[in-house]
């Protein structure tokens, strides 16, 4: 990139921040504190099948988040493993929000990071608010090995600049064949009816085990929404194990476990079973990830065991279905070059010539509780826009669908565009209310040659980073625990 074209841009971006900071200081309302996490989706990839060649892909996803405004933040991982080919923008953000990472440096190979930053788009006042996606990475695998997916967030904030507290959550990929899995169970404790005061027990549980001479854990939680009271040897072990630590930390958030076999035992337990059975009471409606982190397992000779782990989730909130088509736009992209670099620019548009293709990008919500699968059709008047789009949206998330509209053989004239969600089961009539969107002014399809539609430079946006040294990571753990825990068991595998 040329430097004085870099130079200027920053100086436009700096000042056009300054201005925002100023107005935003006067007008922008004060925002609730909220349990916003930051996470890869799926928390583990573990598959056999992703061998050398094989494709796939995760989001970076956002949730329960106000005002967010900005972003920057690193994905590391093993090149030996995997390659980054590619890095989309998710949907929670304005499609012509300003990248700033130009896309030659967004993926570097050599030193194993995806890298990218994002403002909202020029003028805006305010940030986006709820959960989604913030980028889509892709991924080809290069040889049979295990990484961690290692998410580095170095600046979250709203406007003005204030830093958005997070919890963040890393991913971790396997295609190497282990016999032996630990994991919280059930998976998922989803039930509105256990609220305040009242109490479940969940298992720490082992699939194929083989000598397991003793075990150690920790289980991280949100202490908002849980209190940890007791945790007991599960039915695997035999009476009289050895407890080498037990301790509830609920200032933390985390229960942390350790067991041997009895003293003189000839050899460990082979099988499947429960290693330990935490009991939580309810404080309060909410969700947390039961973070099984930090593990460690080891035969009768002392030797490590190798194994994969599996998190938990708990969630009290009631259950609602309500699927909401929020906004409806008409979007052409072009694309402007300068100093050599490629630009798209996306523009909202009210009207184009026969003949011209246009973006209808509908906007969705799940405004529910649960995760969701529907349809989504786009028409003008009571034509349909391309095919409907089947898609499943996760509780509090927002997506952006598009349909391209071809207008080539449409009649010049005025047009309603609109979308429809199919209703989800149990929607209530007026919860499908909001299943349909008007986009708002209309359309007109103009007869005459092409519109002279107008371009604008996208610059890039905004405040200094520092590119951060990418050490290489060897422990098997796909979940960050919490502070408290880090170092604990730095050799642990999970």
């Amino acid at each position: 990139m040329n430097k004085s074209f870099l130079n200027n841009s920053l100086l436009i971006i700096i000042i056009s921040l300054l201005v925002n900071m100023v107005i935003m200081v006067a007008v922008s309302p004060v925002s609730a504190q909220t349990d916003t996490i930051i996470y890869v989706d799926p928390p583990s990839i573990i598959d056999t099948t992703k061998t050398a060649g094989t494709d796939f892909t995760v989001n970076i996803n956002v949730k329960n988040v106000t005002n967010l405004f900005g972003y920057t933040l690193f994905l590391n991982y093993t090149t030996t493993v995997l390659t980054a080919t590619s890095v989309t923008l998710g949907s929670f953000f304005p499609p012509d929000s300003v990248p700033w990472v130009p896309p030659e440096k967004q993926i570097n190979d050599t030193a194993g990071y995806v890298w990218y930053a994002l403002t909202m788009p020029y003028g805006s006042k305010y940030g986006v608010d709820g959960s989604g996606t913030l980028l889509t990475i892709s991924f080809t695998v290069d040889s049979i090995g295990e990484t961690i997916l290692d998410l580095g967030v170095k600046e979250f904030f709203r406007m003005p600049y204030f830093k958005i507290p997070r919890n963040v959550y890393d991913s971790y990929f396997s295609n190497i064949l282990r016999h032996t899995k630990l994991y919280v169970d059930p998976k998922n404790t989803i039930n509105p009816d256990l609220d305040a005061s009242k109490n479940f027990t969940i298992n720490v549980n082992i699939l194929n085990a083989t000598d397991l001479y003793g075990y150690e854990f920790f289980l991280n939680y949100t202490t908002t929404v849980l209190t940890a009271t007791n945790i007991t040897v599960g039915s695997l072990f035999p009476s009289g194990s050895q407890i080498v630590h037990e301790e509830i930390n609920d200032t933390a958030g985390y229960v942390w476990y350790n067991v041997t076999m009895p003293l003189g035992s000839p050899g460990g337990m082979t099988g499947n079973g429960i290693l330990a059975n935490i009991t939580f009471t309810v404080d309060s409606i909410g969700e947390t990830i039961l973070d099984l982190c930090n593990t460690k397992l080891v035969d009768s000779a002392g030797e490590r065991i190798e194994h994969d782990i599996m998190d938990g989730y708990f969630s009290n909130k009631p259950i609602i279905h309500d699927i909401v088509i929020t906004n409806v736009k008409t979007i052409v992209t072009t694309v402007v070059v300068k100093e050599g670099i490629s630009v798209p620019v996306p523009k909202q548009v009210s009207e184009v010539y026969v003949g011209e293709k246009v973006n209808v990008t509908v906007f969705v919500k799940n405004n529910g509780t649960i995760s969701e699968n529907f349809n989504v059709t786009a028409y003008y008047n009571v034509t349909r826009i391309g095919t409907p789009m089947n898609i499943t949206l996760s509780e509090g998330f927002v997506t952006s669908l598009i349909f391209e509209w071809n207008t080539e053989g449409v009649e010049v004239g005025n047009y309603t565009i609109w979308a429809e969600a199919s209703p989800v089961f149990g929607e209530t009539i007026e919860d499908q209310l909001n299943n349909k969107f008007n986009m708002l002014g209309g359309f007109k399809v103009l007869s005459g040659g092409r519109s002279p539609l107008p371009v604008e430079l996208v610059v890039a946006a905004v405040a200094s980073v520092s590119i951060i040294a990418v050490t290489a990571v060897y422990f098997m753990k796909f979940r960050k625990p919490k502070l408290v825990a880090e170092g604990t068991l730095s050799e642990s595998k999970g």
